[in-house]
């Protein structure tokens, strides 16, 4: 396979794409955020609660499963904000609108969260992105992915299975879920039916301070997205189905 990426994929496979950042906080994020960011961004918008937010906060702090959960959910143009009481995600809607704009609404809203002074610290940034594989067939989804695995002296060749690893790469954890027989339902309320390839590209910083994040901002968003991206054509897929996507280069 050749080393150098594409820059799309004509039969697009995406489901989900977001970029997290989880913080300090002198105050709930989720009480004073909705507001900021709701009249600091230009374009219709909807705000709505989520069904976590019932729930007390004692009990979300002290269960793991809570502590990240979407409280506050905003709609604005091409994205959907997911904003916590220690994190904000920025979620694309689907189709994906690129990188580039991607990128930039990113930027955008992190700029706005970082004059709000109760943020103190950045803990840790990520950047997900999930595809399916729309292959029906058992045997074409387990060859479609570059992965061989074996238990005892089974070989996995058209078995129903779920992975998960975390490869550690530079100063990034790359978490990446495979699962097969999925049956989603997509935003345009399409049901597609394949192999889902989930990877949780995620860097973890020492409380850096908002000020010094901001300055490496997007030259360090431009490495985890091509990190994320190597993951997914370069490990994942096989060149066989890499060309069934129809991949097309600059």
């Amino acid at each position: 396979m050749s080393d150098k990426l594409p820059t799309k994929l004509k039969k697009e496979p995406l489901l989900d794409a977001v970029f997290e950042i989880r913080f300090s906080s002198k105050v709930p994020a989720s009480s004073i955020l909705p507001g900021i960011l709701f009249n600091n961004l230009s374009g219709e918008k909807i705000i709505e609660q989520q069904p976590a937010a019932q729930l007390p906060k004692q009990m979300r702090d002290v269960d793991p499963n809570l502590q990240f959960a979407p409280l506050i959910r905003i709609q604005w143009k091409e994205y959907i904000l997911l904003i916590g009481d220690r994190n904000v995600a920025i979620a694309c809607k689907m189709p994906y609108p690129g990188w580039t704009k991607f990128k930039n609404a990113i930027i955008q809203v992190v700029k706005i969260l970082s004059e709000v002074e109760t943020i103190e610290s950045i803990q840790r940034y990520s950047l997900k992105y999930v595809d399916l594989i729309p292959f029906s067939n058992l045997k074409e989804q387990v060859s479609s992915v570059n992965l061989h695995i074996r238990l005892g002296d089974h070989v996995l060749e058209k078995e129903v299975f779920q992975l998960r690893i975390e490869i550690p790469q530079d100063e990034f954890i790359n978490a990446v879920q495979i699962l097969s027989s999925a049956l989603v339902t997509t935003q345009d309320k399409t049901t597609k039916q394949g192999l889902i390839v989930d990877i949780d590209t995620i860097c973890n910083i020492d409380n850096e301070l908002f000020n010094n994040f901001i300055r490496g901002l997007e030259s360090n968003l431009n490495i985890i997205h091509q990190k994320n991206k190597e993951i997914f054509l370069k490990w994942c897929l096989t060149p066989e189905t890499l060309t069934f996507l129809e991949p097309t280069y600059d």
